[in-house]
């Protein structure tokens, strides 16, 4: 019986999660501007500028991230929000978005457990080279995140610019969408 609930649950899970591939994979990344009724943070010293919805919240993120957005639950998700957040590092002059980007994904197996990437995009960021990268994984209390990710080279710094929501939400398509055009109004400096 136990069995049988855990199949039909996996089930349920890679039913969603093909069918958010599908539309995504219908929908290619393109460079967006901020819409009507959204807001623009600037950060103050590093000059990148983001974009993301007036009901989102700034607020202060973990250690290493610059710049961090809380939205609303996922639909039918308790306790957990949608966010975005900015991080960034130096890196060796002259090194290119493809790879920082190898670099950068390397780590991710070894600090998310059940790493999976899905799908990955490359595009123009105005006129920056950029990677959209979408994958999951598992929290250690069982919570499976979505994950998308831009990634950027501007000068000597490299940026990552993470939308976070979980693969339980009943609107993953729609929520995987938002996140995306939050993602594609970062502007490196």
């Amino acid at each position: 019986m136990e069995r049988a609930s855990h199949m039909r649950r996996f089930q349920h899970t890679a039913t969603g999660l093909a069918v958010l591939l599908g539309v995504l994979l219908l929908v290619p990344p393109r460079t967006a501007l901020a819409t009507e009724g959204w807001q623009t943070f600037t950060h103050p010293q590093l000059g990148f500028s983001l974009s993301y919805p007036e009901s989102w919240a700034e607020t202060k993120g973990p250690s290493g991230v610059v710049f961090m957005a809380l939205g609303p639950a996922p639909a039918g998700v308790q306790g957990f929000r949608m966010n975005v957040n900015v991080t960034y590092e130096e890196i060796p002059s002259g090194m290119n978005v493809e790879d920082y980007e190898a670099q950068n994904e390397s780590g991710l197996g070894l600090l998310f457990a059940g790493y999976r990437r899905l799908r990955s995009d490359r595009l123009m960021i105005s006129s920056y080279a950029a990677v959209v990268r979408y994958y999951t994984w598992k929290r250690n209390d069982g919570v499976e995140l979505y994950q998308i990710q831009l990634v950027t080279v501007a000068g000597s710094r490299g940026y990552v610019v993470t939308g976070t929501t979980t693969t339980a939400s009943t609107r993953l398509a729609d929520e995987a969408k938002l996140l995306v055009s939050i993602l594609l109004t970062f502007r490196p400096k």
